[in-house]
């Protein structure tokens, strides 16, 4: 009973409640490979990857080679940046099955030079022999991609990207037809169409608390920026990609929006508050900390929600160059953002989140400020400093050394560059690829 009701609670991503289920689990039966599989996760959603490590190395020891065990533990290895034990781990997989496509994908996105001729054989075998989900094809013809890319040969580069992306946005085609209309149709719009419909209590934690806020589009800057103020303060806590705004939003209206007769134009986004006070409270009440940072890059959608609930917030915008960062979002595997499997789409969304941000900017000029990727990478102390200043965080040099805040795990495509030193970015670095943008 009580396994079953943790894994309800997961699959509404109260997983802080889940936990306790799975501890009463494990009193009864220390070694139940189910209820530990599951704390290991919990954690892992949690960011306390410490222990999730502990829950998949014990399942590791009840049950050694099982494939499904071994690749979480390979996941959660690379998310705390222990690189060469996440290598081992995912060739332990694919000794056991050559045909594991997603540990193939692993040792790419760990070093591409992993992947090697014999490697390389057997996905084009998989892909061939359609031993493979579409899902996993989309895996394979990316890892393909980025083979080419390091050839230089962009055309093939391209085209190995291209049905990539097709295949990707195919995997979960309806999902994706109804998340691309629910930002093209709803979330443009319901900042000026909110209405909450129930009162809402305010709760000591919320209010004796700093809310950070890093908003803007992948591969802008984000990770960096949550690595500089995360890095030597005690009293920090990074959620990392929380999405617990949107998750509420999305609970209320979905079956609503998604109906047939939906009236696009005509209506108001009526929020439940006690929703979103449980939502959050999920996440906050587990830690007692001053400041809390949120990277859930979405939530430029959501800063009239947000100010409802904390009117202390502050957020950070992070961008780059428009061609640049249409080409670096194209150019990296986002299966779960359905706007990025096409170039169009994700110029449509820029503009969309340009606009937004912009609107935002002129409603709340003082909670708002921008962070150029340029700027923080060849002006770092300047632009730390306007950071930390801005977050109200005491700078000293040692913010400079973000990299080697090595408690912060990051399970983001920037998991390696944010444990390196800066290197100075300049703009047009995607030139020989500009040519996707005017087809």
């Amino acid at each position: 009973m009580y396994y079953e009701d943790g894994k309800k609670l997961i699959e509404k991503k109260y997983f802080n409640q889940a936990l306790k289920y799975f501890q009463t689990c494990l009193k009864n039966k220390p070694n139940d490979l189910r209820a530990n599989f599951q704390m290991g996760k919990i954690y892992y959603e949690l960011n306390n990857l410490k222990q999730s490590i502990i829950f998949f190395q014990r399942c590791n020891e009840i049950q050694p080679n099982n494939l499904n065990i071994l690749f979480n533990l390979a996941l959660t290895l690379q998310a705390m940046g222990k690189v060469e034990e996440a290598k081992n781990k995912y060739l332990e997989v694919i000794y056991i099955n050559s045909n594991h496509v997603k540990s193939y994908y692993g040792l790419n996105f760990l070093n591409n030079k992993n992947i090697t001729h014999e490697f390389y054989k057997n996905l084009k075998k998989i892909n061939e022999e359609n031993k493979a989900s579409i899902f996993e094809k989309s895996l394979i013809n990316f890892i393909f991609s980025k083979i080419e890319k390091k050839k230089k040969n962009f055309k093939k580069e391209i085209n190995f990207l291209n049905l990539s992306h097709k295949l990707c946005y195919e995997s979960n085609l309806l999902i994706n037809k109804q998340s691309n209309f629910y930002y093209e149709k709803i979330i443009s719009k319901h900042y000026d169409n909110i209405k909450f419909v129930k009162s809402f209590e305010s709760i000591e934690n919320f209010n004796n608390s700093q809310h950070i806020f890093i908003i803007g589009l992948p591969r802008s800057g984000s990770t960096l920026v949550e690595t500089i103020i995360s890095h030597n303060e005690n009293n920090i806590v990074s959620l990392g990609e929380f999405h617990g705004i949107n998750t509420s939003i999305l609970s209320q209206i979905g079956n609503k929006i998604y109906s047939k007769n939906f009236d696009t134009k005509n209506y108001q986004l009526e929020l439940n508050k006690k929703i979103f006070q449980d939502n959050l409270l999920e996440k906050y009440n587990n830690f007692d900390k001053k400041i809390f940072l949120d990277k859930s890059l979405e939530n430029f959608f959501n800063i009239e929600i947000i100010l409802e609930f904390f009117p202390n917030s502050k957020f950070i915008h992070t961008y780059r160059d428009f061609n640049d960062a249409i080409i670096a979002i194209y150019q990296t595997m986002l299966p779960e953002l359905s706007w990025c499997h096409k170039i169009d789409d994700i110029i449509n969304y820029y503009n969309l989140y340009k606009n937004t941000i912009e609107y935002f900017k002129k409603k709340y000029p003082n909670k708002i400020i921008d962070v150029e990727l340029n700027k923080l990478t060849n002006q770092k102390e300047t632009e730390t400093k306007k950071i930390l200043n801005f977050c109200e965080i005491k700078y000293n040099e040692n913010y400079l050394e973000y990299n080697k805040n090595f408690n912060l795990f990051n399970k983001t495509n920037s998991f390696l560059q944010v444990r390196e030193k800066i290197k100075p970015y300049e703009d047009k670095k995607y030139q020989e690829y500009y040519y996707l943008l005017n087809k």
